[in-house]
């Protein structure tokens, strides 16, 4: 059976008699009575899936980190936490386990959070989404300086966007912050085989309409699904990835970018991955992936 890890956040109090930080208000998704949907923080404690493409390790410390960042920020709503699903060496039953956790929270009308974890995360994230929608036309957005589609005889944090579109015809696969430097002539004749609709990083900082188009082509599908791999944002402000990007999103791009997903109405899960602390400086990784999730939370609480 695979381990559910719970993680306790702490943090600093104001007020004595004012729950007014994440660490306050969250509680157990165990515990949870209300019907009214509500977020839910779930991790994935993988790095396999980088291991076997061939990257960095670290990554698995991620959902621990990340939630350490995120314990003292001020939030006032319901919230809850999972746990972290505790990956293997057995990539696809952990991205199983993964899968059913995310289709028991969306079979609960409530909204997960996923925190990787290797971007082999998405990949249990899509099962679960199918699983709790199995009939559904679905696209899913990733924010990447990588296409994620190499054709490889196993699973690897390199793979996932590539196995999803040959096994389901019913998802499209919108990805933005693409890196010439990060992807060969293969990468994307394979992305232009398989009808990727993708957004250059340099066109997407010329022109707003390329962002426009990809976020007004979203809401024409019965649900969304997003990612973002924090190796798409720039070194400087993201160096605990397994492969970091000297040119990628800059905090406030990618704020901004995050902002407009949150507006999604038809957004129904999150996941942020490849944080990799062990391959941090002072933490900023982790501190920006706990920003990014805190901006998500706070605009989608606004136009609820």
């Amino acid at each position: 059976m695979t381990e559910i890890r719970k993680h306790k956040m702490d943090g600093r109090i104001d007020h004595p008699d004012v729950k007014e930080r994440i660490h306050q208000v969250i509680e157990d998704y165990d515990k949870k009575e209300s019907a009214e949907p509500a977020p839910v923080f779930i991790g994935f404690s993988s790095d396999e899936g980088v291991e076997r493409n061939k990257g960095r390790r670290g990554a698995a410390e991620g959902p621990f980190s990340v939630r350490d960042k995120l314990a003292g920020m001020p939030y006032t709503d319901p919230l809850y936490d999972y746990g972290t699903v505790m990956g293997t060496e057995d990539l696809e039953s952990s991205q199983e386990a993964l899968g059913s956790a995310v289709a028991d929270i969306l079979n609960k009308k409530d909204f997960p959070l996923i925190i990787g974890g290797g971007h082999e995360t998405l990949y249990g994230h899509y099962l679960g989404v199918r699983k709790a929608h199995p009939d559904a036309r679905i696209a899913v957005l990733n924010f990447d300086a990588h296409f994620d589609m190499r054709i490889e005889p196993m699973a690897t944090s390199g793979t996932m966007f590539y196995q999803i579109l040959k096994k389901d015809e019913d998802v499209d696969y919108f990805v933005m912050g693409i890196q010439h430097s990060g992807n060969t002539g293969t990468l994307f004749d394979t992305a232009d085989a398989l009808g990727v609709n993708y957004a250059l990083m340099d066109d997407i900082r010329d022109s707003k309409k390329i962002s426009d188009y990809m976020f007004k082509a979203l809401e024409n599908y019965d649900y969304v699904f997003a990612t973002l791999c924090m190796d798409s944002v720039a070194e400087y402000a993201a160096p605990g990835v397994s492969m970091a990007t000297p040119n990628g999103f800059t905090p406030v791009e990618i704020h901004g970018m995050i902002e407009r997903l949150a507006k999604l109405e038809n957004l129904i899960s999150f996941d942020i991955s490849e944080v990799a602390p062990p391959l941090d400086e002072d933490d900023r990784t982790s501190a920006l992936a706990a920003s990014i999730f805190h901006k998500f939370l706070i605009t989608k609480d606004a136009v609820k």
